[in-house]
């Protein structure tokens, strides 16, 4: 699969933004810190990366591709905005309009000290001078000396109180001046922030712009991998862990970097934990848990996408879950599907519901009274979700151990309790042609260090190409190998 990137894209802002977007098999990464865009592609993907005037700059395939590359900063309007700034003169503005501000504050803060003061002044001056005339009227009527000094003491707190209004009013002219200048500094912020709010409006559209540009388009698409056929199963080289705990799942997002989630237990199931390696798993280190807001049940829940689908309890409905955001997307009826035992595998455990995951996307199995219990297969549209195609088998559901998906092919297991098992039915959607095989074609260990069987859950992984099961409390990887079809 081939796919091409344009890199003429427009100025991205500076803001980080660790929320990816997603598009087939990529994942797109946008650091806006740097300016950049992290490309993240599965197995069997091509990304050609093409600049101005269709030139080849970067090309390749590898298993987890991972590109950064820098988005061109004049390609809007001959724009050329500097990286790290969102409008570089409003920001100045709005800086020294914020100098003004706390400067204001300070002489304000003088002002009233200087105000209060005052205003002390005052009230001492006033209370002089009520004192004068108490001793004045002491004096006889009609004195020489009481009118001296009563002449006198007005006088004299006439000058007091002159001088006291003056310096209030002096005070009260810089108080006036000094809330001009911040009124003039709250406009003058104002008027910056308006103008980064409309800089930042533009930036959106443009940094939306660039994300539609980066929505890859497709060329020639190609499964490189397939169409293949599995030829044999052998133990991987990937740690057994233990967990302690008889029936679970273990799931791997095929999306590069994607977490390993584990659920516990095959009913009322409402919580995942996710772990970054098997290791931490393990130890049971760092996990991410997110708490669902309804019920599944089953072993055969699935991550794709970063997202989370299971069978909702007790229903024929499956479940999207977007584990980024914590947030239910909906759910979708299997018509007529059997739920709760009705048409499980050989283990029973309300393995009714068997979500599978390939390199032509997300699968559904499992089984209804139209199809007299044998197992039904159908495509789903991960986006969309809704189903695109339904195919039936001619083998019924509870006479397997188990199924898995690789390259549309449906690969069915003898048993989930023998050790050696072995594939013995294939289903292809993509012909509609059916098989069984005999023991020694397909053959399958079941366990990988000859102990107690019960494998409850086996699911495909595109990414690395590995079967996961989840084996009567342990973790089981398993390698697989493949041929081209004839």
């Amino acid at each position: 699969m081939e796919f091409y990137i344009w890199v003429f894209l427009a100025f991205i802002p500076c803001v980080y933004s660790s929320i990816p977007v997603k598009n087939d098999n990529c994942t797109y990464l946008f650091d806006m810190e740097r300016n950049s865009i992290k490309v993240t592609c599965s197995k069997n993907v091509t990304v050609t990366i093409r600049g101005k005037g269709n030139t080849k700059l970067l090309t390749g395939n590898d298993l987890a591709m991972r590109y950064w590359f820098e988005a061109n900063q004049n390609a809007h309007n001959n724009k050329t905005i500097r990286s790290g700034n969102f409008n570089t003169k409003a920001l100045n503005k709005l800086k020294g309009a914020n100098r003004i501000l706390r400067k204001t504050k300070k002489i304000l803060g003088k002002r009233l000290v200087a105000l209060n003061v005052t205003s002390g002044d005052l009230e001492e001056g006033d209370v002089k001078l009520k004192n004068d005339v108490e001793i004045l009227q002491r004096y006889p009527p009609g004195s020489i000396f009481a009118h001296q000094s009563i002449v006198a003491a007005i006088l004299n707190q006439y000058k007091y109180l002159q001088m006291a209004m003056l310096t209030q009013n002096n005070e009260m002219k810089q108080v006036v001046k000094s809330m001009t200048s911040l009124v003039s500094a709250t406009q003058k912020s104002i008027r910056s922030v308006m103008t980064m709010g409309e800089e930042l409006q533009e930036q959106l559209v443009l940094l939306n712009t660039a994300l539609v540009r980066c929505n890859m388009t497709i060329v020639n698409k190609q499964k490189d991998y397939c169409p293949r056929r599995l030829t044999a199963i052998y133990p991987s080289t990937d740690r057994v862990v233990k967990v302690g705990i008889t029936v679970g799942a273990i799931m791997k997002d095929p999306v590069p970097a994607g977490l390993y989630w584990v659920t516990y237990d095959f009913s009322d199931i409402n919580q995942l934990v996710g772990y970054r390696t098997l290791e931490d798993f393990e130890l049971d280190l760092s996990p991410e848990r997110r708490k669902l807001p309804f019920f599944c049940e089953g072993t055969g829940h699935t991550v794709y996408k970063n997202q989370f689908f299971c069978q909702k309890m007790m229903t024929n409905k499956i479940v999207r879950y977007n584990l980024m955001e914590s947030r239910w997307l909906g759910e979708l009826e299997l018509p007529g599907a059997g739920a709760h035992g009705a048409f499980p595998y050989q283990s029973d455990r309300f393995s009714d519901i068997d979500f599978a995951t390939d390199e032509y996307g997300l699968w559904v199995v499992y089984a209804s009274s139209a199809s007299n219990g044998n197992i039904m297969i159908s495509k789903i549209d991960e986006d969309n979700f809704t189903i695109s195609e339904t195919w039936t088998t001619l083998i019924p559901k509870r006479t397997v151990g188990n199924t898995f998906m690789i390259c549309g092919v449906l690969y069915a297991t003898e048993s989930y309790t023998k050790s050696p098992t072995f594939i013995k039915y294939v289903y292809n959607t993509q012909t509609g042609g059916n098989k069984e095989l005999q023991s020694t074609e397909i053959p399958f260990s079941n366990t990988i260090r000859n102990e107690f069987v019960s494998n409850y859950m086996l699911d495909y992984n595109p990414l690395d190409r590995k079967l996961y099961t989840w084996n009567h409390g342990r973790i089981e990887i398993y390698s697989t190998m493949s041929a081209t079809t004839d």
